[in-house]
């Protein structure tokens, strides 16, 4: 059982055990679920730089979503170095990226 499935399961157990009405329950798992696809965006990109010593990686990337940033090349930090690893300038990868704090932070990778 997937995790959509399973909180899907569990919200719909809750509504029988607290009165809530079907459909509120189904808006709510909706919401969920689009939160849990928003959290997992991956962008495609060609990897540009990488210098694990200080955990960044730089990434000509397309359009990237969540963050409502345009495509361009720019310099990342990596949530941890060993996200880098395996990985080479020039490979096409897929990554998700974040601004915590005012900075911008890979906090996923794989190669495409």
């Amino acid at each position: 059982m997937n995790y959509k499935t399973l909180t899907l399961t569990l919200l719909l157990g809750l509504a029988t055990h607290t009165g809530l009405q079907a459909e509120e329950i189904m808006n709510h798992a909706g919401h969920d679920m689009a939160a849990m696809q928003t959290e997992q965006t991956l962008t495609k990109g060609t990897i540009t730089r990488l210098d694990a010593a200080s955990g960044k990686v730089g990434i000509r990337h397309e359009a990237i979503t969540n963050l409502k940033m345009p495509a361009m090349t720019m310099v990342f930090r990596v949530a941890d170095p060993a996200l880098l690893k395996d990985l080479k300038v020039g490979d096409a990868v897929r990554f998700h990226a974040e601004n915590p704090a005012g900075k911008l932070t890979v906090t996923a990778i794989q190669k495409r």
